[in-house]
């Protein structure tokens, strides 16, 4: 009988143990569905052009900052797809905003589309093209790039050649610094996957470059390459007062300075 009663005692002691190691696993298991749950489920990674074997990219909540390359090169893409009328401006300048409007905050696509009808109510667009390129020289810089202290936004400073013919003639050829403003955009991950999205100027405006500006020193000792074109210093913030003097908005320099 007593063996029998031991016999009890002990399978019910095995059985508590059991209890607890359920117990602990049920908590366990909780536990790490919990912290999965935690976890982004979407991993937004930028990488910078010239990834290297020691290159770390920091991720907080599924987003990584956008090093200054890439918004750089995505202001630059889609400025110039703005600025692109292959055939004629009457068409193609509705047709290219429509084209990158996933990449264009509804400001700017407001702000576009009022000069769109100022041209065409103008004159200034049919049988007109035009391109844009960035000018030899002056691409890419760190001091091109200014981050807001948020990093939520950017102020990319582009020096661009704008050519425009009409009728196969040539009508304009004009060196513009556009401080094109680039913003977070998360709105449609499935059509714009970069997250980004262009806000045209800003508080800021274009400002024309002139050719003396652009101009590479004449004097060249023999056997020496020309030296590159010198372009106004980019500013180190972003203030209207240390960008070069803008032409002003009057009928006849607005062709100028607008997108």
């Amino acid at each position: 009988m007593s063996d029998y009663l031991n016999a009890l005692a002990a399978t019910r002691r095995h059985n508590v143990h059991l209890r607890w190691i359920i117990g602990a696993v049920a908590a366990v298991g909780a536990l790490g569905t919990y912290q999965a749950a935690q976890v982004p489920k979407h991993l937004n990674v930028h990488l910078v052009p010239n990834v290297t074997v020691s290159s770390t990219v920091q991720v907080r909540d599924g987003e990584s900052a956008v090093p200054p390359p890439n918004v750089y090169a995505f202001a630059y893409y889609i400025w110039q797809q703005v600025n692109r009328w292959a055939t004629d401006g009457a068409t193609d300048y509705g047709a290219q905003i429509f084209r990158v409007q996933n990449f264009i905050t509804p400001r700017c696509i407001a702000q576009l589309q009022g000069d769109l009808q100022v041209r065409v109510k103008a004159g200034e667009l049919r049988q007109r093209t035009r391109q844009m390129s960035e000018i030899p020289g002056l691409g890419f810089a760190a001091n091109r790039v200014i981050a807001n202290d948020s990093g939520l936004d950017w102020t990319v400073f582009l020096d661009m050649q704008i050519q425009e013919t009409f009728r196969g003639q040539a009508v304009k050829d004009v060196y513009i610094r556009y401080p094109i403003r680039v913003v977070r955009f998360d709105v449609d991950r499935e059509r714009n996957p970069w997250q980004l999205a262009v806000d045209c100027y800003g508080s800021d405006r274009p400002a024309r470059l002139e050719d003396s500006q652009l101009r590479a020193v004449q004097v060249v000792k023999a056997g020496e390459p020309p030296p590159t074109p010198k372009a106004p210093e980019v500013p180190s913030r972003v203030e209207p007062v240390d960008l070069p003097r803008a032409v002003p908005l009057d009928g006849a320099t607005r062709d100028v300075i607008q997108p």
